[in-house]
């Protein structure tokens, strides 16, 4: 489909050299761009549609994966445990705005090789894969494995999304958990930060669907956090858990200005962002 053919259903639509997702904002990999929708006027499944219109399509597995025991196993062809032990985590990738050049074999064995105790690796679709990793590896954090892979991007010149999975125990509820997983990647990778974990989006991905269908959350919306100024006030915060230094810094203002600030939300809405419940409860209305 061309850009001008997805003009005429979405006037609004606008693409874009860097992806940027936000309460209203969704945006997709198309071609060597994002293409970017306004997602205030979507219903959830009109998102859902957009995300399988956008999908990259599936190209023939590499024989590698197909004979792999992981393969088989998370992908439901099989039912049988891997005779492995102990604990694992999968990582979750998908690479945007490769170019025809691109070789696939090259950049897995790079990625690969930035993880310890790697147990199997390989592509499940043309631009998607899974990495398996024991728990006896040292344990990089998110910080230093964004750093990672950056460089890695760099090198190259693609841009990769990751989903940091949590260690569980090899048993029979791994691959439920793995799917669980699964699913929580593919919704969330276009709206967070390129490299990601369970706790950086389990807020917003376990309550979006309550929020949406609440009409007293959308109420609340409406009614308070609708100035740009109060949201910015809000995150601020909540990154700081409710320390009002670090916020004051975090908005490059003095601490007494950000307490008249705080003391005028209570004011105007009646909850106190120095208090933790209301606090979460502000947060909520940004998701």
């Amino acid at each position: 489909m061309k850009f001008d053919q997805i003009k005429q259903i979405y006037p609004e639509a606008q693409l874009v050299h860097e992806p940027k997702n936000t309460n209203v904002t969704v945006s997709f990999p198309f071609k060597d761009q994002w293409i970017q929708f306004n997602a205030a006027t979507k219903t959830n499944r009109e998102l859902d549609l957009l995300q399988l219109m956008f999908k990259p399509e599936q190209a023939p597995l590499q024989h590698a994966a197909k004979q792999s025991d992981w393969y088989a196993f998370l992908l439901g062809e099989r039912n049988e445990l891997p005779e492995k032990t102990g604990d694992f985590r999968v990582i979750q990738f998908a690479l945007l705005k490769k170019d025809q050049q691109f070789d696939q074999k090259t950049w897995l064995k790079a990625f690969k090789s930035m993880f310890e105790s790697v147990d199997e690796a390989f592509f499940i679709d043309e631009t998607a894969g899974l990495l398996i990793q024991s728990e006896s590896a040292g344990k990089l954090t998110v910080e230093e494995l964004s750093a990672i892979i950056q460089t890695l991007d760099d090198d190259f010149s693609i841009k990769t999304i990751c989903y940091i999975g949590q260690f569980w125990p090899f048993n029979s509820d791994f691959r439920s958990i793995i799917m669980e997983e699964q699913i929580i990647f593919n919704k969330q990778k276009n709206k967070t930060s390129a490299l990601f974990s369970l706790p950086t989006v389990a807020l917003n991905y376990y309550t979006a669907e309550a929020l949406v269908k609440s009409p007293l959350m959308q109420a609340l919306k409406k009614k308070f956090i609708g100035q740009p100024e109060w949201k910015e006030l809000v995150l601020a915060m909540w990154h700081s858990q409710g320390n009002i230094s670090l916020a004051a810094k975090s908005l490059y203002v003095h601490r007494n200005t950000l307490q008249y600030r705080i003391d005028r939300f209570y004011e105007l809405s009646g909850l106190s962002l120095r208090d933790m419940n209301d606090l979460l409860l502000c947060y909520l209305l940004l998701l």
